[in-house]
């Protein structure tokens, strides 16, 4: 029951913002509906984050969902709090009139349903189902202003996607076939069965799910070079919303990897983690170069993504508990990590007229307070200690190392350093110098705390892991180990 009331609040809330209450009303009634959606989140998953599973009809929340669900919950009620200002600010220089704002408010709060869903079943089709729903949702907010270049983003955002998903269809129908007379009754396509009986699965029939499954579903993570979607996307749509895509949308995907990973490493040990490295190590190559020459700025953190998610697959690939501990903090610190820089961004671009970074500069000393996030959220990103991304990356680069893969370790470092000064070489000359601009630091005290509760849970988790928090991870890790699920 608890798992619906979850899916179902943000869906209530939305309704209700479709109320013609004035844009007070509106405010009022996304920041509720956006804390009564997190209470629910933390409440369904306090029994399964410390390994009580939640096993109920279609619901099925485990560990690894709780830690996602979570993520989710958090990521999108900082968005929603940091959307009240974002958009009264558009509403106010005539980009956005009141009817789209109440709409905005109604696609994010069944996007946020429909990634909530797909965390939270137990079926294969299921987690497919909520994993089309997050794209066919999102795809409004993408073209939210309706212009030209949005408009475009968000088909091709649609169409890539789209593709990408009846791939990993053909996937599930394979991955049905390997089940076929080993799974009795309507259970054939749930992850908990799939991993019990993953031993006695035809092999050949999950090497071509595993292909099909993750080329598709990668397609949507924006794993190179099926990430063409993804820089188009997070450029044009509004910062709030490309803060969500960043630091949940591509979680949703990953999930579905990591689930049927779970039970492809089972059948055919090394094959999906061959896969994956190939993947993830085009995705690094990709987003180094593209992060070295890039001169808009939301496209720039776009390929930082892609960085990211590669990151995590290859840690995937190595397949070391150690690795995999290292990619599930790697998820962690790129849903904070992300918004945060995005949301920073957001401040500037809105405030500055422009994405283009050599337009950009005083920042610091025009917006203080923003450029002292920007120091903060452009170190993080970067991956600089003492933040979260700098702990994921030496993780994942000390289980290749363990793992043998000493070639794989120092083409890491490589990348990384080369990342490391893509971002700091964009990021910084725009805080620095002057301006004749006309600019000011945004009166709001929501943006500001927004900010501020994302570097706090940045600095948090690059300097602090508490015993409680080092459980959960070794209990995902055992899940994506085959252990359980």
């Amino acid at each position: 029951m608890i798992a619906t009331i979850m899916v179902l609040v943000p869906l209530l809330a939305g309704v209700l913002c479709l109320l013609p209450l004035g844009t007070k009303g509106l405010f009022r009634i996304s920041i509720a509906g956006a804390l009564a959606s997190l209470a629910t989140v933390v409440y369904c998953c306090i029994s399964p984050i410390t390994g009580t599973v939640i096993d109920t009809s279609i619901w099925y929340i485990d560990s690894l969902s709780a830690f996602f669900l979570l993520i989710s919950g958090f990521v999108s009620f900082v968005t929603l709090l940091y959307s009240k200002d974002y958009l009264r600010t558009e509403w106010e220089e005539g980009r956005l009139n009141a009817k789209e704002m109440r709409w905005f408010y109604l696609t994010m709060f069944v996007f946020v349903s429909t990634i909530l869903l797909t965390f939270a079943v137990r079926s294969a089709a299921l987690t497919w189902i909520g994993i089309g729903a997050t794209t066919l949702v999102s795809a409004f907010l993408v073209g939210m202003y309706k212009d030209e270049s949005a408009t475009e983003a968000a088909w091709k955002y649609i169409l890539l996607c789209s593709v990408g998903i009846t791939l990993a269809l053909f996937g599930i129908a394979l991955l049905y076939a390997a089940s076929s007379g080993v799974i009795p009754g309507d259970g054939s396509l749930d992850w908990p069965a799939l991993v019990a009986n993953a031993a006695d699965l035809n092999p050949v029939f999950m090497k071509f799910a595993a292909i099909f499954f993750i080329i598709g579903l990668g397609t949507k993570a924006g794993l190179a070079p099926l990430h063409n979607w993804l820089p188009d996307a997070h450029s044009q749509a509004p910062s709030p919303v490309s803060g969500m895509m960043s630091g949940v949308l591509l979680n949703c995907a990953m999930y579905g990897i990591m689930r049927f990973y779970t039970v492809s490493e089972i059948v055919n040990p090394g094959f999906a983690s061959n896969v994956l490295l190939f993947f993830g190590i085009s995705s690094l190559l990709v987003a180094a170069a593209f992060i070295l020459i890039s001169k808009d700025f939301k496209r720039m953190l776009a390929y930082s993504s892609v960085e990211n998610m590669g990151l995590i697959a290859i840690g995937l690939g190595i397949g070391t508990p150690l690795a995999l501990f290292g990619a599930m903090f790697q998820v962690l610190a790129h849903s904070i990590c992300k918004p945060l820089i995005f949301f920073c961004a957001g401040n500037i671009t809105q405030i500055y007229k422009t994405r283009t970074m050599s337009l950009i500069r005083g920042v610091t000393e025009k917006m203080r307070f923003t450029g002292f996030a920007t120091v903060a959220a452009g170190l993080a990103i970067a991956g600089a200690p003492p933040f979260p991304l700098f702990v994921g990356e030496l993780l994942i680069i000390s289980g290749a190392i363990g793992a043998g893969m000493y070639v794989l370790a120092g083409l890491l470092a490589l990348i990384l350093v080369f990342v490391f000064a893509g971002l700091v070489l964009n990021i910084f000359p725009m805080l620095s110098g002057t301006t004749d601009r006309e600019v000011s630091e945004p009166v709001s005290l929501l943006r500001k705390g927004s900010l501020a509760l994302l570097i706090v849970a940045a600095l948090f988790f690059g300097l602090f892991m508490p015993e409680m928090v080092r459980d959960v991870f070794d209990g995902m890790v055992l899940i994506l180990s085959g252990g359980t699920i």
